[in-house]
Formats: structure tokens, sequence, C-alpha cells
């Protein structure tokens, strides 16, 4: 005899398409809690610990690095098992490690939990998306990313903010932010049932069967393309936007840690309002002249970054920035969410996950040791050239793809 719903599901079920929506934009701004919580305490974290700046970008790649690892196969259990299992599992992972972190005294146990709890980071982030895939379709679903992408970014912008206000008196206080967990899960735990009803292939050939399908279709060229593209953006802009900016800010303005969230907060208000506004800019502008328009974004932000004479013109630039990454990202994620079809969406976008990790695995380390043996501008110029080539090549470069693609189908 099974037991009463009301036993099961204490909660309810959700069933409506903007309940599901809000549950993953909650879900997912969790995740992005994991890089703005440290960012504006990087410069006291090394002071406490007594290592480098150099060093000290570890603590933002560290959570990445478990993603690089994990985040395929998650796709994969979401596919397999259901997203509404894999939410709540990897909410858990989050909140537990990302509170351990309060409790951390030396710098390698910070990296430790940091690692685990990026775990969890890559199935809120990743699954959530996946949410929005299988809810929305066509040009909502873009405009569902746009959303939701404001959530995250707008928790992302605030994040800094009050984590620089907590550090103010204990530089570990900010870890305990991510208690929100216990009750969000809570929530999450409406998620309706959603164990595939076909039986999923095991790993590799779950793979094999979404590249066959994409290869197809021919669309596997610009999946590969807008991965490339979603490396080189976070890679750039996750390596300096959230690690060289919080080093610049403080040695060569002075900022101290509670202005300098707010200061930081201006990369994500960037992308907030690219990201709210997705779908009118796609009619105004067309998806190819959005992206043209977003990578030139980048580069010229990253330009006024080297240049700024004063604090107020760092925040200028990220906010530039963020404004062109705001542009891109929704469409990537999109895209990502499509390609695949709903028997390989989870597989899918949690590959465009994986390389949102590798980016911020490699970025916050590179940025931080090239700030470190270069000085300020050097990253910042470094940015704005690979941008700026990004928005002039991409579209040539898309058509000799996709011709010999066509050729060789």
């Amino acid at each position: 005899m099974s037991p009463p719903a009301s036993l099961s599901r204490p909660l309810g079920t959700a069933s409506r398409p903007s309940e599901l929506l809000s549950i993953a934009i909650a879900v997912g701004a969790m995740g992005t809690l994991g890089f703005s919580v440290t960012a504006p305490i990087l410069p006291d974290l090394a002071d406490v610990f007594g290592v480098s700046r150099g060093s000290i970008g570890l603590v933002q790649g560290s959570i990445s690095f478990a993603g690089v690892m994990f985040s395929a196969i998650i796709g994969y259990l979401a596919d397999r098992i259901g997203r509404r299992r894999v939410i709540l599992a990897a909410l858990a992972l989050f909140s537990v490690f990302g509170v351990a972190g309060f409790f951390a005294r030396t710098f390698w146990a910070l990296v430790t939990v940091r690692f685990l709890q990026g775990v969890g980071t890559s199935g809120i982030l990743g699954v959530g998306i996946v949410l929005i895939g299988d809810a929305f379709e066509g040009a909502a679903r873009t405009r569902a990313m746009g959303i939701n992408m404001t959530g995250l970014q707008t928790t992302s912008l605030l994040g800094p903010v009050i984590a620089g206000l907590l550090a103010v008196n204990g530089t570990f206080r900010p870890f305990l932010i991510f208690l929100i967990g216990i009750p969000l899960a809570a929530w999450a735990s409406r998620m309706p049932a959603d164990r595939p009803t076909e039986t999923v292939e095991k790993p590799l050939r779950h793979l094999r069967a979404a590249l066959a399908t994409m290869r197809r279709e021919q669309t596997l060229a610009d999946f590969a393309g807008v991965l490339a593209a979603t490396f080189v953006a976070t890679y750039l802009l996750h390596g300096l936007g959230l690690t060289v900016v919080p080093l610049l800010l403080d040695d060569e303005f002075g900022i101290e840690v509670a202005a300098r969230g707010v200061y930081i907060a201006a990369f994500q208000l960037g992308i907030v309002l690219a990201a709210i506004r997705i779908g009118v800019l796609i009619d105004r502008m067309g998806k190819a002249n959005l992206i043209t328009a977003a990578f030139a974004l980048m580069a010229g932000g990253s330009a006024v970054t080297a240049l700024a004479p004063s604090a107020n013109w760092v925040v200028a630039g990220l906010a530039v920035c963020g404004f062109g990454f705001g542009a891109f990202v929704p469409q990537a994620q999109a895209y990502a969410a499509t390609v695949g079809g709903p028997h390989y969406r989870g597989l899918t976008v949690l590959v465009w996950v994986t390389i949102i990790r590798l980016s911020q695995l490699a970025g916050p380390p590179a940025g931080s040791m090239v700030y470190d043996a270069t000085g300020p501008t050097v990253p910042f110029w470094s940015a704005a050239v690979v941008t700026g080539a990004l928005a002039v090549a991409w579209i040539p470069v898309r058509r000799a793809v996709s011709s010999a693609t066509s050729a060789a189908g």
C-alpha cells in the first residue's frame, strides 16, 4: 500500500511553469553565491592565511574544479534519474560544504571544502537550466533564460555587497549565507517527480548517441562554437572581474572591503540590465548582431578598466563588460538546452556547464598570477584584445565551418 500523498509530499507539487521557473531561478541563484560571496574577501583571506595574492585565486578556482570533473555525469544523471532528485542532492552538498567554509582555518582546508561545495554547484546551476528547457520552447525559452539570468545575477550583485558588510566584523562570516539552502531545499521538493519513462543508455553510449544526433541535424559545429565562445568570455571575465578587480581596488585605489563588494557588483548590474531585456534586444538587433555587439562591449569595457584613472572608471568598465556578457550568455544557454532535444538535454546543458566550470577554474588563478607578475593593466588589455577579435571574427569563422560541415554531410 502506497503512503498518503500528504506524507510523501508535505509541501505539495508545483505544476505551473511560472513556479518551476521560480524554483529554477532560486536554485541557480544559490549557486552563483558560491563565487560572489568570496570575491570581496579574497585579499583578507590571503592576509589571514599568509599566502600570496597570486595563490588566493585557488579559493575561487577550487569550486570550479569539481564542476570540470563531475558536471557531465551530473547531466547524465539528470537525464537518467530525473531533475528533481539531482537538484535536491546538489543543494544538500552545496549548503553543507558552503557553511563548512566558516570553520576552515587553514588555506588548504578552505580549498578542500570549496571543492566539495563545487560538486553541488554544478548540479544546482546546470539542472536549473535544464528545467527551463523542459518547461519552455522557442523564443519563450530564450526569454525565460534571460529572466533566469536576471535572477541569478541580481543575487550575484547583492552577494558581494552583503558579504562585504558581513566581513567587516569577521572575515569568515560570509560563509554563513549558505544556510539559506535549507529552506530552499524545502521549496525545491515541490518539483514534480520526473523520472524518465524511456530507458537512458549507459553514459558513454548516451554521449555517443547525443553526438550522432547533432551530427545528423548539422548542429554539432554550432554547439562546439558556443562552447568555445563561452569558455573564452568566462575565462577572461571571471579571471578578471571576480578575482583581479578586488586586488586592483585594494592595491591601486585603497578601497576597503565593505565598499569593494559594491564596486564589484557593477559587473552583475550590467548583466542584469542586458539579460532582463534579452527578448527585446534580439527582436531589435537579431541574434547574430547581438552576439557581435556583446563581444565588442566586453572588449570596450575591459579597455576602460585598463585605462581607469579612478575606482569609478573601474565601475564603468565592469558595467559595460557585464552588459556584453549578459547579452551573450542567455542565448548560449538556450542553444545548449535546445540542441540535444529533451532526451539529451541534461547532458548537453551540463557539458556547457563543464565549459563554464573549466573557464572558472583556470581564469581566477591565471588572473591573479598575471596580475602578480605584470601589474594591473595587462590582464585587462589581454581581455580587450581577445574579445575584440571574437567580435570581428566569429561570424566569418562560423560561416566557413558551417559550409565545410554541410559539404562533408
